[in-house]
Order: structure tokens, then sequence, then C-alpha cells
């Protein structure tokens, strides 16, 4: 038995569109539908969803735009299902912030296994984040990362105090759950898409995370990926 993920398909092929609402939904998922850009943002906004599946070839605007514009708002997971097939698409969209990026014409049962095991595996780490934090803030190392003061905790009652840029890096590493989140999204994470900052900004704000910890081996770094912490 399926447990009951929520998903919304946006794809302007009807027809692949209408399958594939049907095949998700006789396994046990709750699936909306959207045709387009407009479509998906009047429903988004009236529900939350444990995926999305996008297509770049949309019926107002490139899919491309679309996750751009997710990425600011939200990490909801998102699996691109497009035909465009060149590395250049790929990378960009994997860049953005997609979780997986599947090429047409794909196997649907392949798709609806993949789309199961990551949402099984989301809830698995969700589930174990729960365990290791609490109300008060986010676990890291002999560290606890308070939202309401914007500090590092130690257990011994010490504070280390971040500044607002050191802070929101911080925190969305430590809401990756131990993915790598790249030099782009951070840089979306402490302007809010207005790219102010740059890379260089981000390798600095990461050393002074690193030395302010005292652990500079717990946030990892990988060419090319980006940034992780390493629990």
């Amino acid at each position: 038995m399926t447990e009951k993920f929520r998903i919304i398909i946006v794809e302007d092929d009807m027809t692949l569109r209408s399958l594939l609402v049907e095949i998700f939904r006789l396994q046990g998922f709750d699936v909306d539908e959207a045709e387009g850009v407009d479509a998906f943002f009047s429903i988004w906004k009236e529900r939350d969803y444990h995926l999305i599946l996008l297509d770049l070839n949309l019926v107002d605007e490139d899919g491309l735009v679309l996750l751009r514009k997710i990425r600011l708002k939200s990490d909801v997971p998102l699996f691109v299902v497009s035909g465009r097939a060149d590395r250049e698409t790929r990378l960009a969209a994997l860049e953005m912030g997609a979780d997986d990026y599947i090429v047409k014409p794909f196997d649907t049962q392949e798709l609806l296994i993949r789309t199961r095991n990551f949402l099984r595996r989301m809830n698995n780490k969700q589930e174990g984040l729960n365990q290791a934090t609490n109300k008060n803030g986010w676990k890291l190392g002999s560290w606890l990362l308070s939202e309401k003061t914007c500090s590092l905790q130690s257990e011994s009652g010490g504070e280390v105090y971040l500044t607002q840029s050191e802070y929101k890096v911080l925190l969305t590493l430590l809401r990756a759950q131990g993915a790598y989140v790249s030099k782009m999204m951070l840089m979306d994470a402490i302007d809010d898409g207005q790219f102010d900052s740059s890379p260089e900004t981000i390798a600095v704000l990461i050393h002074r995370i690193r030395r302010k910890i005292g652990n500079k081996d717990i946030i990892h770094t990988m060419q090319k990926h980006g940034y992780r912490i390493r629990q």
C-alpha cells in the first residue's frame, strides 16, 4: 500500500498528462495536474505537495523559468520530465535545484518506481530529522542552531552569534538534510534571488562558519556539487 503522497504533474501534452495522472492515482497517489505556469500557480497556492513532476515545454512559459520561480519560494522536491536531452539543459535544471531529470520517452513504470522510492526516502529522512531536531533549533554536531536568536548554542551553554548571511547559509545547508547545496542555491538563499553576492562570497561565508563552529570538516565541499553538512 503506497503512502498517500500528494504530487502535481505540470505537462502541456494532454494525452501524456492524463495517462500519468491515471497511473499515479491507481497506485494510491493524490494527484493534481496543470498544463502551464498560470494553472500551476493557481493550484499551488491552495495546496502543498510532496513532489512536482515538471515538463519544460509548457504552453505559456519555459519550464526552466518556472523551476527558477519555484526554487525562490520553496524547496519542494521536483523531477524534471522533458524531451530535452542536451547536456546543457540537464545541468542547468539540476543546478537550479531539480532533484532528478528524466528524459522522454520514458518507461512509465520506471518513473512510478523512481518517484515512489524517492518519496519514501524523503519520508524516512524527515522522520530522522524530527528525531534530531526540537522546537528550539537544528542539531549540528555539538551545537544547536537557534532560529529564534540566529545563533549557535553549545551543549555547555556557550553561544556564538552569526551574521544574517552566515545564518541563512547554515540554515539552508541544515534543511538540505545532508544533500549537496550548490553555490547558486546558497546565493539565492542570502539574496532572495537578486544575485548581489558571488560564488566567492559563499566560499568566504563557509570559511567563517567553519571557524566559528571550530570544526572545518562538518561542512564538506565537493567541486561542481557544492556543500553539505556531514553529521
